[in-house]
């Protein structure tokens, strides 16, 4: 997160070097942990940026419950009022801060200000923790993550989703070993690209991994004028034909294929430093 265009991220970790100055805050969130059971007392580091890479390496080897666990109880005070809440809400939120970096990649088109999405992102978050109700207590970083998608993308508003990524709680009974903001990412994609740049709606598989990174840079191509519809479908459809071995079979010599797959390469390359000057 140091990217000239990621203000809003560089600044929220630089006010939380300030929050963990203050030694009465690691007092604080050290007797919430302790008074839930989530950690003994004795077992909680003195400084608060300690306290929060403990939690944090703790979810790794122990996973959600873990993690449902300490998120529900600081949520808890965070719904109240006063300096404790406010820190409360804080600490989720940096502890939430590189998914909502990552919402934000995701929520960027040719015509918006990475920033600007990012505070739009920031502030759908705190309103989420903030409200967050307390019966919903199972895969609460997943919930947290998929209602700020939904309260950011509608506050955005793109036209091709002019009503936001639906909220769909399904999502967070998903099996712990997937990635429910992908997940719920997914079904966006799969219509921007179905409008955009397919003719047909991808497949799931396509939408995955290295094929559904290609897909959404052929979007945000389309979308901001630097790749043509038609041109973005035939690269789409070289990638799911698998490439050569089909071009082949279809009548191309190994020449012609390479110098295509020369152009696409020097397009896609154009494309994808755009995108990242944007974000």
């Amino acid at each position: 997160m140091a990217g000239g265009n990621e203000r809003i991220f560089v600044g929220l970790n630089a006010e939380w070097a300030l929050v963990c100055a203050e030694p009465a805050h690691a007092a604080m969130v050290r007797g919430w942990l302790e008074d839930a059971g989530v950690l003994a007392p004795g077992e909680v580091p003195e400084r608060l940026e300690d306290v929060l890479a403990e939690l944090e390496r703790r979810d790794r080897s122990q996973g959600r419950a873990h993690s449902d666990r300490w998120l529900a109880a600081v949520l808890a005070v965070a719904a109240g009022a006063g300096r404790e809440a406010q820190l409360a809400a804080r600490v989720v939120v940096q502890a939430m801060l590189s998914g909502a970096f990552r919402l934000a990649r995701r929520l960027m088109r040719a015509e918006r200000d990475f920033d600007e999405v990012g505070q739009v992102v920031v502030a759908a978050l705190y309103q989420v923790v903030r409200t967050y109700p307390a019966a919903r207590q199972r895969k609460v970083a997943a919930n947290l993550m998929l209602e700020t998608l939904h309260r950011a993308s509608r506050e955005l508003q793109a036209d091709f989703e002019p009503d936001g990524v639906a909220w769909q709680p399904e999502l967070a009974a998903m099996p712990d070993c997937q990635d429910v903001v992908d997940a719920a990412w997914r079904g966006v994609l799969a219509e921007t690209a179905g409008r955009a740049v397919l003719a047909q709606a991808p497949c799931e598989e396509e939408l995955s991994g290295p094929r559904g990174e290609l897909i959404e840079l052929l979007a945000w191509g389309v979308s901001s004028g630097m790749v043509d519809a038609e041109r973005a479908r035939a690269i789409a459809d070289e990638v799911r034909e698998g490439g050569r071995e089909a071009a082949e079979q279809s009548g191309v010599s190994a020449v012609a294929w390479r110098k295509r797959r020369s152009r696409t390469v020097r397009q896609l390359r154009a494309v994808a430093e755009s995108w990242a000057q944007a974000a």
